[in-house]
């Protein structure tokens, strides 16, 4: 009897051991010999697959070993400083086996390649420079200094630009923006080419003369670094008094013409009101030049009151009440 009660004491104790060890062995923490990480901070469990029990394995990937280097070099993790670490948050290391030495820890990136620069770029420039919004306008940009990739570390960035001065000498800077905020800068300088219709002229306009639609084309032109914004329909010049001689065959710019005003600053000028059959007229003084349709600011002569009127024709204001 007493044999039977110390054999089975016995067993109990042995399985309640085995038990016990087969508990403890089950907390096992695998180092990955390499790892990235999304985030600045380094956490055990983006570094090791780890066995345990569901609570104790979330305690454990949660807890913090550190940061990323800046540089962007790796970060040997060791396992003393992952027990430190265990420690710290007051859990029990002793039951727990590790596998591996030292984990490399590198913060993930994102390249931005050279050719997706170069074709964005382009993108930018298409949209603001090219005033022909079809086919036949053509630009076509060439770097003026090597385009190198750029490395972020945040995977969420994305790349604008915006330009340096007169957009059409082609000085950008590419912006990589996280979360609102600007986090690099790298200035680029590109020869920009515009192949597009443009209003040329037919002959040569002496200056003073008004321009006439037979005076003019329109023809298909290579433009580099376009300084002005780029004219392509004949009434935008058509009526206007050249301000200087302009050659035959030369691309017309807003700088080779002046408003054609047909009321002067400080003109006498009729001034007309009318209402139903009501029709008033007298006379003012312009206050500023105006050409067709645009309203302006007179003084009537009568009154000495100002007003604002809509040019109507030469030296013709109507006035609305």
């Amino acid at each position: 009897m007493f044999d039977l009660k110390f054999k089975g004491l016995f067993l109990t104790l042995v399985l309640a051991n085995s038990l016990l060890s087969s508990a403890h062995s089950e907390t096992k923490i695998k180092l990955r010999p390499q790892a990235e990480v999304q985030s600045r901070v380094i956490r055990l469990g983006d570094i090791a697959e780890i066995e345990a029990s569901t609570e104790l394995k979330q305690k454990l990937q949660a807890i913090e070993l550190g940061r990323t280097n800046k540089t962007g070099r790796a970060r040997t993790i060791t396992i003393p400083h992952i027990k430190a670490r265990i420690l710290k948050h007051n859990l029990d290391d002793s039951h727990l086996s590790f596998e591996g030495t030292i984990s490399s820890v590198t913060k993930k990136t994102m390249t931005i390649s050279t050719e997706h620069i170069y074709s964005q770029a382009e993108k930018f420039f298409q949209q603001q420079l090219l005033s022909v919004k079809n086919d036949s306008a053509k630009l076509e940009i060439q770097p003026l200094q090597q385009i190198d990739p750029i490395i972020v570390d945040d995977m969420n960035s994305k790349l604008e630009f915006t330009s340096i001065g007169d957009l059409s000498r082609g000085c950008l800077e590419a912006q990589i923006i996280s979360n609102g905020i600007i986090k690099k800068r790298v200035p680029l300088t590109f020869e920009i080419m515009i192949n597009q219709p443009v209003i040329v002229a037919k002959c040569n306009i002496p200056k003073g003369v008004g321009i006439r639609p037979d005076f003019l084309s329109i023809e298909p032109r290579k433009i580099k670094n376009p300084t002005n914004t780029l004219l392509t329909k004949i009434n935008q010049v058509q009526g206007k008094i050249a301000s200087r001689l302009i050659a035959k065959g030369k691309i017309i710019s807003r700088s080779d013409f002046k408003q054609d005003f047909i009321v002067s600053k400080g003109s006498v000028v009729a001034l007309i009101a009318q209402k139903g059959g009501l029709k008033i007229q007298t006379h003012g003084r312009a206050i500023e030049n105006g050409t067709l349709g645009q309203l302006i600011r007179v003084i009537s002569l009568n009154s000495n009151k100002e007003r604002i009127g809509e040019v109507t024709g030469r030296n013709r204001i109507r006035i609305h009440f």
